[in-house]
């Protein structure tokens, strides 16, 4: 959809986040090197040179990516989508340039890393901050279009409830109209005309004699996908179904950097000294080996080994979930899967890319072969990869095999798909940590 009218608002928020750049490399600057004019002349003016650099290529990106453009309809996800590339790309090209100079002697590793950290820290707080002043702005009343829609269908009531929960995406229905006849022949009091495809080649006269934009709306609702996305192929239109953010190779990228990351430094700084000692009590309270690994379900329905730590007796039937006062499961057992420190192995899972941080949890071969079965868009969960901790769980959806709550979690791991942000998984994952399940 177009651009609103907040031009001046638009100009407001530009040099907000310019200042927020500009404060963050000063700020490193003397924080790390000093007054570097007056007792470093060479790198006063070799810095000088770095600031013009990241000033002219976050302007250019910035305009390229409109990252400070009001859009109605917008997303944060969108709007933090925008930002993150821009700031990807951005510190890419100063890199660049900084290699092909040879003056990287110059400059500081670490003040760069704070520089950008720094910057994507406040300006995320910015643009949360941003998103609801827009909110509040349209909340109340200000700078709404008024769009009459036509049509029978479910979709309207949907609509309606959409811009109710949404005033930030600049719409409110001045009025429904069953039928084209019932409109009336000029009306200024509407901005735009939403109408369903049987009316389109109809209602495109009547804009057009109007002067005001036409909108197509489709019924998909009873395809069941809660998003959908429209594209091209040349000239032709082709609605997406379920177009999930992680198709996109930046942010399925940026997934798996945090994955990679995460799961490194667990391995290093937490399994290196857990794995000994808790080896140590595994072996010493039952017969066995350390490490237990079952075959799951994962990207795509493919089989991967999921890694834990053994918690039941050696040579017992290992492919029946567990259930409550499990005799199969040890006295050690019991404890490390209350604290669930049997599936700290699966932080190499996650390095090896078998598995994501946060994801779906992988079923066992019976239970999927079930599931496929009985519960509807089970199929729709192998999109990701399965996760250490998921959006269900979080939210305290485990244990039982009851097709009902199956379904709910199922549900519960579409919608995850349909709807990730980097910051949700951020919020599964405190949450699971401190099971706050209300935070999510």
């Amino acid at each position: 959809m177009e651009a609103r009218g907040l031009k001046s608002s638009e100009l407001v928020f530009f040099l907000l986040d310019a200042a927020i750049l500009a404060s963050s490399f000063l700020l490193w600057v003397i924080v790390r090197l000093g007054d570097l004019s007056e007792h470093n002349p060479e790198y006063y003016g070799h810095y000088l040179i770095l600031f013009i650099l990241v000033f002219v290529f976050w302007m250019s990106l910035s305009l390229f990516f409109s990252v400070h453009k009001v859009i109605a309809g917008v997303e944060i996800r969108n709007v933090l989508s925008s930002f993150y590339k821009m700031v990807f790309l951005h510190l890419s090209f100063i890199s660049l340039i900084i290699f092909i100079l040879k003056t990287s002697i110059y400059y500081s590793r670490i003040f760069l890393f704070l520089f950008i950290l720094t910057y994507l820290l406040f300006g995320t707080i910015l643009r949360f901050i941003w998103f609801r002043a827009l909110r509040k702005y349209y909340l109340k009343g200000n700078g709404l279009k008024s769009i009459a829609i036509v049509g029978n269908g479910e979709q309207w009531e949907r609509l309606s409830m959409e811009l109710d929960k949404h005033p930030e995406y600049g719409y409110q229905i001045g009025k429904r109209f069953r039928i084209l006849t019932d409109l009336p022949e000029l009306s200024k009091e509407w901005e735009e005309l939403w109408v369903v495809p049987d009316d389109l080649i109809e209602a495109s006269v009547i804009a057009d004699n109007w002067g005001i934009r036409l909108r197509l709306v489709p019924d998909l609702g009873v395809l069941g996908a809660n998003r959908t996305r429209l594209s091209s192929i040349g000239n032709i239109p082709i609605v997406e179904l379920r177009p999930e953010p992680l198709s996109n190779y930046f942010m399925s990228g940026l997934k798996r950097l945090f994955d990679i990351v995460i799961s490194l430094i667990g391995l290093v700084l937490i399994l290196s000294w857990v794995i000994p000692i808790l080896g140590l009590l595994i072996l010493i309270n039952s017969k066995g080996t350390v490490f237990y690994s079952q075959i799951r379900i994962g990207t795509a329905g493919n089989n991967f080994k999921i890694l834990k730590f053994r918690s039941m007796y050696s040579g017992v039937m290992d492919n029946i979930q567990a259930q409550e006062n499990d005799n199969r499961i040890t006295y050690l057992g019991r404890i490390i899967r209350r604290t669930h420190l049997d599936e700290l192995p699966q932080l190499w899972n996650v390095f090896t890319g078998d598995m994501s941080l946060v994801g779906p949890r992988p079923h066992m071969l019976a239970d999927h072969d079930v599931y496929t079965k009985a519960i509807k868009d089970y199929g729709i969960r192998h999109w990701v990869r399965p996760g250490i901790t998921g959006l269900a769980q979080a939210r305290g959806l485990t244990g039982s095999k009851n097709m009902e709550l199956m379904g709910e979690r199922i549900r519960t791991d579409i919608y995850y798909i349909e709807n990730w942000s980097f910051i949700l998984d951020l919020k599964i994952i405190v949450a699971t940590l401190l099971g706050a399940r209300k935070w999510i």
